[in-house]
Formats: C-alpha cells, structure tokens, sequence
C-alpha cells in the first residue's frame, strides 16, 4: 500500500469515528489528522475557508483568490502566505516541519508543536520564530522525531 494511500485511509478512519460520535473536522488539529483526504493544492479559483495539501504541508485558504487574476499566488511564492495558512498541530501526533510565518495569521502559538532538525517542539509563547532564530518560544520535547 502507497503512503498516500495508508494516509487516506487512516483520515477516512478518523473522520468516519468522529462522525460516529457526533463531532465533526472542526480544529485545525483534527483538519491535520484528515490530511489524508485533502486535495492536492491546484492553480484555479479559491475560496476562504478551503483546505488543502501543498509542498507536504497542510493550508487553510483565508482570503479567496483566484490564479487566472493573480497568478504569483502558488506554494513557491512569497505571495502565497497573504492568502494562506499553515496549519499547526496542537499534539506531538500532528505536528509537522518548521515553516517559516509570514505574518500574525501564521505565527506558531502557545501549545502548538512541530518538527525541526529532528527534533519535536512546543510552543512555549506565540512566536514567528524558529528555536534557532528565538529558543526562548520554544521547549525539546523528543529528540529523532
């Protein structure tokens, strides 16, 4: 079984027993353990609120767009990071690699984790930095992540 594959099926999983209890994919944390169903991200048009996967991270749109108007606004592009967000894991499960924020709606929070270097990290206070820029945001969790 690919990866990709394993991925989907552990988020159809997950999503299918929330479902069961009456929750619903409505953090961003659980929107992280879901990954596996989201689309691939894809020039076009798109709106606030949709999430997709892109460069192996996971991204909320959260000003609508569309590439036929503004075509610069693609993962390789600073202009990226105005229209969307990284999503951060708020468990070791859902942490994901370090990624630089842009502004106040990407910064790293209080509680969040992520990887870097082979490390797992918590927030320690919200931040736009990376343990090595700024180690006082952040706390080693686990070593060899």
């Amino acid at each position: 079984m690919t990866q990709k594959l394993y991925d989907a099926l552990a988020s159809a999983i997950y999503v299918s027993r929330l479902s069961l209890n009456g929750d619903s994919v409505d953090t961003d944390d659980k929107r992280l353990r879901a990954s596996g169903l989201y689309a691939e991200w894809a020039s076009g048009s798109h709106t606030k609120g949709e999430i997709y996967t892109a460069n192996g991270q996971v991204w909320e749109c959260f000003q609508s767009y569309d590439n036929a108007v503004y075509p610069d606004i693609t993962p390789e592009n600073a202009a990226w990071y105005t229209f969307n967000r990284l999503l951060h894991g708020t468990t070791p499960e859902t942490a994901r690699p370090f990624v630089q924020p842009m502004g106040a709606h990407d910064m790293y929070h209080a509680g969040e984790y992520m990887t870097d270097g082979g490390k797992l990290y918590r927030c320690k206070q919200d931040t736009a930095y990376s343990p090595t820029d700024y180690a006082a945001a952040w706390e080693v969790i686990e070593t060899d992540t």
